[in-house]
């Protein structure tokens, strides 16, 4: 059907005439401007799906095998360099953005109150080395002379104990000497009983020898004997006086001896006596010597004091020792010096300024860098440490940096955030997370400029 079959029947009168008039003039039938776009809808179609095919399944296949994101940027160690005493600056050695090495001087501050305080320690460290030294010497002059009076004061107790034991001996023998002289009195008087008993039979003897002598010497005239048998009578007469006078000497010599035995008990009951004393005075000197044995319990104490004052000197020389130590850190630490290399930034300093302990001076960033980037949680189904990783970086698309996954952050972003969010608040909505990739480089170009931390980038690790 045409636009001609379309148009109304014509109408009688001039307005059907003027009507007729505006009407394009017939001619042979051509294709209408809807059909014309359907071509144009249809054609267009089906080069977006071929278009969509050849480079839909490539980027599907693509991305099935990599994961991406431009939620990345370049992090190196960042070192804040901060004093440890408080002070006033005197140099500042280092410029913003200047490199230097690790033990590079980058400032120094005023070391003078420092300083004095070491000084002010080590006079009073000599001082009391002094008196710990006198305190040595007085508790060794102590225990010296302690040691020796308790020495004497032992050997006097043992010298006492061994005289009292002397004197004992002593009594003991006097005892026995009194026994002996008692047992000499009784034998000398057994003695003298046996001399008068001899002395009485050689009296006898003697006088029977003198009657036979006389009677026989009267019968020599009658001739009833011989003058030979006179003599031996008279002989006979004169030995049995001889005995007398020798027996009579002996019964005077046994009670010589009598006497003298009696003067021998009495001598003995003397040594009694005498070492009885000896006893009484060797008790005294061993309860004097061990009375002083036992007062050394008080040079022990003093002992113990000087042990104690020594104590206390060298706890007070250690203190002082810390605190010297302490002291002579402190002026150390008025040099501060680069603990690692890299580049000085935000240095916030200059000579004169008075800082704190703590206070930042500056930063020291190092030259090892690497890429965090911020992967979605659905990108790290397959992704694993040792993947390797392409990097390009915004500021450098001339260069393509190769590297590969370190590490994977153990949460996500946010639940390390200052505000990790709180779902269980009935106003939930899920969102996709995000979880920070560690990426190392392998081997940075040596042409490429410097590497900055804080710089955007887009890392593609290789997941398949």
């Amino acid at each position: 059907m045409t636009q001609t079959d379309l148009q109304p029947a014509p109408q009688s009168g001039s307005g059907e005439t003027f009507r007729s008039t505006q009407r394009p003039p017939q001619g042979p039938a051509t294709p209408t401007k809807n059909g014309n776009r359907k071509k144009v809808f249809l054609i267009g179609g089906c080069i977006f799906l071929v278009l969509g095919l050849v480079f839909g399944i490539p980027y599907y296949i693509h991305s099935m095998h990599y994961a991406s994101t431009d939620d990345a940027y370049i992090r190196a160690h960042i070192t804040a360099v901060a004093p440890r005493v408080a002070q006033q600056i005197l140099t500042v050695n280092v410029l913003d953005n200047q490199y230097v090495k690790k033990g590079t001087l980058l400032l120094t501050l005023d070391p003078r109150p420092y300083a004095d305080k070491v000084a002010m320690l080590e006079a009073e460290l000599e001082k009391a080395q002094a008196e710990e030294a006198g305190s040595q010497y007085q508790l060794a002059l102590t225990r010296q002379r302690a040691t020796a009076a308790l020495d004497q004061a032992k050997a006097g107790v043992q010298i006492a104990s061994a005289t009292v034991a002397s004197a004992a001996a002593g009594v003991s023998q006097a005892h026995s000497g009194l026994a002996q002289a008692k047992a000499t009195v009784a034998s000398a008087i057994a003695n003298v009983a046996r001399a008068r008993a001899d002395l009485a039979s050689a009296i006898a003897t003697s006088q029977r020898a003198n009657s036979d002598y006389h009677r026989y010497r009267g019968l020599v005239k009658t001739g009833d004997v011989t003058p030979f048998e006179v003599d031996t009578y008279r002989a006979a007469a004169i030995t049995a006086a001889a005995r007398v006078l020798a027996a009579r000497k002996t019964l005077l010599a046994k009670i010589a001896m009598v006497t003298q035995a009696h003067a021998g008990i009495l001598a003995a009951e003397a040594q009694i006596q005498a070492a009885k004393a000896v006893v009484r005075q060797a008790n005294a000197q061993l309860t004097q010597a061990r009375a002083n044995e036992a007062a050394f319990d008080v040079v022990s104490q003093q002992v113990g004091q000087k042990t104690s004052d020594v104590s206390s000197s060298q706890a007070a020389i250690k203190q002082l020792r810390a605190q010297l130590a302490l002291a002579k850190l402190n002026v150390s630490y008025c040099r501060i010096d680069a603990p690692v290399s890299g580049y000085v930034t935000k240095k916030a300093i200059e000579p004169g300024d008075y800082v704190s302990v703590g206070q930042s001076l500056l930063n020291i960033v190092s030259r090892q860098t690497w890429v965090v980037a911020n992967f979605k949680e659905t990108d790290l189904t397959h992704m694993k440490p040792g993947d390797p990783a392409t990097i390009t970086v915004d500021a450098y698309p001339q260069f393509t940096f190769h590297g590969y996954v370190q590490s994977i952050q153990a949460g996500s972003g946010a639940a390390f955030s200052l505000l990790p969010p709180e779902n269980a608040t009935g106003n939930f909505v899920k969102v996709v997370q995000r979880i920070p990739v560690k990426i190392l480089f392998r081997h940075l170009p040596k042409n490429v400029p410097y590497l900055a931390t804080g710089m955007s980038c887009e890392p593609e690790v290789k997941v398949r």
